[in-house]
């Protein structure tokens, strides 16, 4: 069976003018290109955390040193010289994600406590029951961030990204475990874990075939 870890930094400490210049050569010359471009403090921190967590897990957990990568047409990146190990990173809010599996994988995160734009989205990209749905839970919030996140790791997993129109998704949920459908047909290669270890927040993972899932935070 595959396997996919994720891991997670709280980069709190990142968020400060002083704090991402004093970590900014820690990161490829490319990312700091980025970052030093980016006027908005939080996204700065964001992408630097990023690069951080990616840069400490395949150095360290994985031995790699040759970190050099490619993206595909869609703009998924993969490690150039690895082509067995597969990665993906989101963020949100404070924390960046990062899940490594040895089958192609998707991760999402979104902060529930955050207020989203949840009702103009969700009538936008949702199936009816969905929609339904989520109004009529408990929390629409945190009901609009779980079929968020499924979606996102979904179409992540695929390495096409938003050229996967998220309005052609469906998801469906069998005692509490979610199937993904794309224009009406079940992705059945598509198999997904949600976890909740981090307070206040949702990821989902997506990996092409069942795989054992762990989870552990990241400290610098």
């Amino acid at each position: 069976m595959a396997y996919a870890k994720t891991y997670y930094l709280n980069f709190s400490f990142l968020l400060s003018e002083d704090a991402i210049r004093s970590h900014l050569h820690l990161v490829s010359p490319e990312r700091q290109q980025r970052i030093e471009t980016t006027k908005r403090l939080e996204t700065k921190a964001s992408l630097l955390a990023a690069g951080l967590l990616f840069n400490e897990v395949m150095t360290k957990s994985f031995g790699i040193s040759d970190l050099e990568t490619e993206t595909n047409e869609y703009g998924k990146p993969y490690l150039k010289n690895h082509p067995s190990l597969y990665f993906n990173i989101s963020h949100s809010a404070n924390i960046a994600v990062l899940t490594v599996s040895d089958t192609e994988c998707g991760v999402d995160i979104e902060n529930t406590v955050k207020p989203h734009e949840a009702m103009g989205v969700a009538n936008r990209f949702f199936s009816r029951n969905e929609y339904a749905a989520m109004m009529l839970s408990a929390n629409p919030n945190e009901a609009f961030c779980r079929l968020w996140t499924l979606r996102e790791s979904y179409v992540k997993m695929r390495g096409k990204g938003f050229a996967i129109g998220l309005s052609t998704l469906k998801c469906d949920f069998h005692r509490g475990v979610c199937s993904i459908y794309q224009d009406g047909i079940q992705q059945v290669d598509a198999c997904f874990k949600e976890l909740r270890d981090i307070p206040g927040y949702r990821i989902a993972v997506c990996t092409q075939g069942t795989a054992e899932h762990s989870i552990c935070e990241w400290k610098l």
